[in-house]
């Protein structure tokens, strides 16, 4: 194996967690590597310690650019990248050793051009959690539309460079990756999948995901990029109606589930009930149809429960039950 591998790495005020970050990427098992650090405006000392890591080790490039988040910041290293595969790494994440190694001989081996493995959760207090990066081997989304629906992270998976000719991350959106994966899988002729949690997420207190914001509302704009991009771009009308279907269950999955469950963990000081409201205010927009979706009708009684107490309004039956319970 002489393919090179670009790894791209937006950087932003991580200068706490940078070292550990580069570490792991400048020791990987596999070493033909082209590492873009992107500085995205960053006003600590990252870009700095992004210097003095390059002036270490050939293989990074460090580019500078003002503060545009983290779309801006992987669109912008694409202009730079030279290698024939790209793999994503958060600065404040880290990879085990064999991964570029690892994804690369997968891709190699069954022809694929995207390569998926595990991912593990690393929280403040030191507690793991595995997160499974999908339940498959080798696959393609002819046969399996389902797979457009696969654990959505950029991060833990590695991309021939081609499938980006037509594709960008969506600027100044939350769930950039749910907006922009499914786009690449499409694109894919062939999918493998890895069973080793190479990837270490991070989930460091403060981050956006456990913040209330009205961007928590992007999660349907990201999907519906999705659909639209199917409706544009896939030739055959049964596969194209087997991704939307499979993409629509994501409006059930990541916007009336995952969205909900993040409203009822905000402080009790923020208007929960007004965001319960607008998430049914914009499922209904954008999924009018939802009851009848397979995902919804196989759920259980209690979700189901919450659901309809939501349909009809009652979002303090709904907070109620969640805050008495605990329950996920």
């Amino acid at each position: 194996m002489n393919q090179k591998i670009s790894v791209v790495i937006p950087v932003y005020n991580v200068e706490r967690y940078l070292d550990r970050c580069l570490q792991s990427v400048v020791n990987q098992t596999y070493t033909n590597l082209q590492i873009l650090l992107v500085d995205d405006g960053s006003t600590d000392g990252s870009g700095r310690l992004a210097e003095q890591w390059a002036s270490r080790d050939a293989r990074i490039v460090v580019l500078h650019k003002p503060n545009g988040g983290l779309s801006d910041a992987r669109n912008y290293a694409m202009r730079y990248a030279e290698g024939e595969y790209w793999a994503f790494v958060d600065s404040d994440d880290f990879i085990r050793p064999q991964m570029m190694e690892g994804l690369l001989k997968a891709c190699l081996q069954h022809e694929a051009q995207i390569a998926v493995c595990d991912m593990e959760y690393l929280y403040d207090d030191g507690r793991r959690d595995l997160a499974s990066g999908g339940d498959f081997t080798v696959g393609q989304l002819r046969q399996h539309p389902e797979l457009i629906r696969i654990n959505n992270s950029a991060c833990n998976k590695l991309f021939a460079a081609s499938l980006f000719d037509e594709v960008r991350f969506p600027k100044a959106m939350w769930y950039e990756d749910l907006a922009t994966v499914p786009m690449l899988c499409m694109r894919a002729q062939r999918m493998v999948k890895v069973n080793e949690p190479y990837y270490v997420y991070y989930q460091r207190s403060g981050s956006i995901a456990h913040s209330a914001s009205l961007k928590i509302f992007h999660i349907y704009e990201a999907i519906q990029r999705v659909i639209d991009d199917i409706r544009a771009h896939c030739d055959n009308e049964e596969m194209k109606r087997q991704l939307i279907a499979e993409m629509q269950h994501c409006y059930i999955i990541h916007g009336l589930d995952l969205t909900t469950l993040r409203i009822k963990d905000f402080d009790r000081s923020e208007d929960r009930a007004g965001y319960l409201a607008q998430n049914m205010q914009w499922l209904r927009q954008v999924y009018p149809q939802w009851q009848n979706d397979a995902v919804y009708r196989s759920w259980g009684w209690k979700k189901k429960l919450i659901a309809q107490l939501m349909n009809h309004g009652q979002w303090k039956a709904v907070l109620g039950i969640y805050d008495r319970s605990g329950s996920n």
